[in-house]
């Protein structure tokens, strides 16, 4: 089974406000306009959040459900560790809220390619880099022991996690992939 979740929880440092609540160019904010993409899809959804603003926002989604992460927050690896399903048959497909150029129909090729190969990650690339934020993630072993040891010892880097298990890249659109994380990113998202 395969279940989709939505990373939302940052701080947004480097954009100085909520990326999640920043008005989308297709309507509506960035939380909202990729909750409808993953919605379009047909899978269950949760969205995981430190912010009651975003639970707030999606009130009034039906088949979404809200995670709201409890502190410490220390990232989106330990986020995956509080979210990632401990049965074998299931699959998550994971996406950030700061690449609000993402659709639906980039996502089902992900998800396409991921069923080639049901035993590895399948890892969004833009061409040149992997974008490792967007994947479809089995369960089981060793993706679940993996990433339960790492986060024992307090690392809490996505790339390192991903290094210690069975992953490929899968090139998607590298406009769909644009990841937004500074006022002067919004200018090429309107371009």
């Amino acid at each position: 089974m395969l279940c989709a979740c939505l990373f939302s929880g940052g701080e947004s440092r480097r954009m100085g406000q909520d990326k999640a609540l920043l008005p989308h160019p297709s309507g509506g904010v960035w939380l909202t306009a990729l909750v409808d993409q993953v919605r379009l899809l047909g899978l269950p959804l949760q969205v995981v959040s430190r912010h009651q603003a975003h639970a707030d926002q999606l009130a009034d989604c039906p088949g979404v459900t809200v995670v709201q992460e409890p502190p410490p927050w220390q990232g989106p690896l330990q986020a995956l560790g509080r979210v990632l399903p401990g049965t074998p048959a299931e699959a998550l497909l994971v996406l950030p809220v700061d690449m609000p150029r993402l659709s639906a129909a980039v996502l089902q090729q992900l998800i396409n390619s991921w069923y080639e190969k049901p035993d590895q990650i399948a890892v969004a690339q833009d061409g040149q880099r992997l974008q490792p934020l967007l994947a479809v993630i089995p369960t089981g072993e060793p993706f679940q022991t993996r990433l339960a040891e790492q986060l024992a010892r307090g690392e809490r880097r996505w790339m390192a996690w991903l290094a210690s298990v069975p992953h490929r890249p899968v090139v998607l659109p590298s406009q769909a992939l644009l990841n937004a994380n500074r006022p002067e990113d919004l200018a090429a998202l309107m371009a």
